[in-house]
């Protein structure tokens, strides 16, 4: 597990931004000790680490003294033994927008519900 003590993004104070995987699943998580003027969280991962992100998820603003927890479950998350980087897009309600650090999680998955899982997945 890789944890962000503290940071100011744009108008929110991050606090405890860290992730780490289960079964089936990588799991982000994060407090906010402070939103002013924000208006969500962009989940942004990387499979290239940290040289290029794509949004997964997006979280509303639920007020300071919030936590959060986003939930990537998706196929490409369940190669077992991969690093992916991670990160946060704070969105304010004025458009602007800031980046949070950026956390590594390596995905400990169980070899048989990966493998059932991504069959699964195939005939979705």
């Amino acid at each position: 597990m890789v944890i962000l003590i503290s940071s100011l993004f744009a108008g929110a104070t991050i606090s405890g931004f860290a992730g780490y995987s289960d079964d089936a699943r990588i799991i982000i998580q994060w407090n906010t000790t402070l939103e002013h003027n924000v208006a969500g969280f962009e989940v942004q991962r990387s499979t290239d680490n940290g040289r290029t992100f794509f949004e997964i998820g997006y979280l509303h603003a639920q007020g300071q003294g919030s936590g959060y927890t986003f939930i990537d479950d998706s196929i490409i998350a369940k190669v077992s033994g991969r690093e992916y980087s991670y990160r946060l897009k704070t969105r304010n309600m004025d458009g602007t927008s800031e980046l949070s650090e950026i956390i590594q999680i390596e995905s400990q998955l169980a070899v048989v519900n990966h493998t059932w899982g991504s069959l699964k997945a195939l005939f979705k």
